[in-house]
């Protein structure tokens, strides 16, 4: 497997995380609304949230995880405003 498409990510203000791909495209997702489940609860620690990292196929913070693949169907998944 490749170097994977995700280039860089910002654990921002709110939960907003900024992922930039390879290609040049920008994805603002809102991880608010998911901090209550099991999964995702350890991101409302601040510490956690900014320790976000990528390896280019996954996004991680200590023992959470998002895959490229999961990053664009939440995408897909967020409220319409």
């Amino acid at each position: 497997m490749g170097k994977g498409c995700i280039s860089k990510v910002i654990p921002g203000d709110n939960h907003i995380l900024r992922v930039e791909f390879n290609t040049g495209s920008v994805l603002l997702l809102d991880m608010s609304h998911r901090l209550d489940g099991l999964r995702f609860r350890p991101l409302k620690d601040p510490e956690v949230w900014n320790g976000a990292v990528t390896n280019g196929i996954y996004v991680r913070w200590k023992d959470a995880e998002l895959s490229y693949d999961e990053l664009l169907r939440m995408a897909y998944e967020e409220p319409q405003t």
